[in-house]
């Protein structure tokens, strides 16, 4: 029983940790008599409780597989020896108590599977062996006539899941969303990079990560389908991933505002949906954006937390310093605006700071992901040339090359706009070869070949 509990635990801590991470993040737990008594509301409180209170340990590496398997261990050492005072063989106590045991471990391959349930099976097996020990059938059918209306009040009855196999996929987007949250973003690139399934949501925080050492541009044309973010709408059936990747692209970008209309769409303070990483961006944004007051309010729930009380007083102190750069970022034309429309927040963002590299590649990129020349000869010279700073990035040398191509622009033009003799030497090339495989790197393929995203 020990080496299969063993087996176990190096599956979930080498193969499947994000899943803890993920369930860490999208909880909170607040040590607080008034928080703590809610769980009592309903039959299951006591299983709840300690469940979320573990949970919140998710935070640190290792934790998460060993309160796993300790719950497991629970589970099995009193399954097996309430089988064994039952005088069951020791044959099949052990098949019995390992069949027990996997079965739980799968449950937990789903993130919607809470620790709770795992609780629940532990006090019903606490319930099984103290019977167990009894010395006759008619007393323990008098302890348990007794104690089972208890023992449900305290412990509820444990989820039941459909078992399935491992999400191998869907750990990879824990993976790249986790690392990044954690601000490993060389360990995102190397799990995108290095991986050779790559889904919309490894795409997308790989360019945010790109985004933000300003290299968007030079690794646009590298997937195929591209996914930035800025073409999702929010909504009320908008997926909890999606509105939380739109909550990290605004704040890349430096919008403020989305996250408090996001956590209003997506009601984060209800009881079953307290996200605690939804919460300290919330603390963040009010800091960034000045509003003292507001960010005091999320920053005191943090308070009651045991894992992130100490962020919370660092921010307190010495937020001002840690966010100096993001509050040069913020949008101070409107900041009371409700649209999700990704365009026209970008160019609010510009028109404060026509610094924000950010905004700058994620307005021109996502104009050239839809193909749409106008639009981005427009915003390249509203936010490149007439503030006297060209973005001279391979990828719109390319863009600009089908513009004044197609416009049958003057000499003039094309030695204003094209900076980098190499471009427009390959660009020769490419007209005599058009659609040619070896120039499968550059935007002119793209704009021939592939097909642009609907929105």
């Amino acid at each position: 029983m020990a080496l299969w509990t063993v087996a176990i635990w190096c599956f979930f801590q080498f193969w499947y940790p994000y899943h803890f991470f993920f369930q860490e993040q999208n909880q909170i737990f607040l040590c607080s008599w008034d928080y703590i008594s809610t769980y009592f509301e309903k039959s299951g409180g006591l299983a709840r409780l300690i469940g979320d209170f573990l949970t919140q340990f998710y935070y640190y590496l290792y934790v998460g597989a060993i309160i796993l398997i300790s719950c497991l261990l629970l589970i099995g050492t009193l399954l097996y020896k309430a089988l064994r005072n039952f005088k069951v063989s020791k044959a099949v106590a052990l098949i019995l108590t390992l069949a027990m045991m996997t079965s739980v471990a799968v449950c937990h391959f789903s993130t919607s599977y809470r620790l709770s349930s795992t609780i629940s099976i532990v006090g019903w097996g606490l319930l099984l062996w103290l019977v167990s020990l009894l010395p006759c059938w008619k007393k323990q059918l008098a302890v348990l006539a007794l104690t089972i209306l208890p023992v449900y009040l305290l412990f509820g009855l444990p989820e039941v899941k459909k078992l399935q196999g491992p999400d191998l996929i869907l750990e990879k987007d824990f993976a790249v969303d986790c690392e990044y949250y954690f601000g490993n973003h060389d360990e995102v690139i190397h799990l995108v990079e290095s991986s050779s399934q790559r889904t919309d949501q490894m795409i997308f925080f790989y360019n945010l990560v790109q985004a933000q050492r300003g290299e968007l541009p030079d690794h646009l044309m590298k997937f195929t389908p591209n996914i930035l973010g800025t073409f999702y709408k929010i909504g009320p059936e908008t997926p909890m991933l999606t509105i939380r990747n739109m909550n990290e692209l605004y704040w890349a970008l430096g919008d403020m505002t989305f996250t408090e209309r996001a956590a209003m769409m997506t009601n984060v303070f209800s009881h079953d949906n307290r996200n605690v990483r939804m919460i300290r961006r919330l603390a963040e944004c009010n800091i960034v954006s000045g509003d003292t007051l507001a960010a005091e309010k999320y920053l005191r729930i943090l308070d009651k937390t045991l894992i992130y009380k100490r962020w919370a007083d660092n921010v307190r102190l010495y937020g001002k310093d840690i966010y100096q750069k993001k509050m040069q970022m913020v949008n101070r034309r409107d900041t009371i605006t409700i649209t999700d429309n990704a365009h026209f927040l970008m160019m609010q963002l510009l028109d404060t700071n026509s610094d924000n590299i950010v905004a700058l590649d994620y307005i021109l990129c996502s104009t050239l992901l839809l193909k749409d020349i106008t639009n981005f000869k427009r915003d390249y010279d509203r936010y490149c040339i007439e503030t006297g700073k060209p973005r001279l990035k391979t990828l719109y040398q390319e863009a600009l090359c089908i513009w004044l191509a197609g416009t049958d622009a003057s000499q003039e033009d094309w030695e204003k706009y094209i900076q980098r003799a190499e471009v427009f030497q390959r660009f020769q090339q490419y007209n005599q070869q058009r659609g040619s495989i070896q120039f499968k790197d550059t935007y002119w393929y793209y704009f021939d070949k592939i097909k642009a995203p609907e929105i």
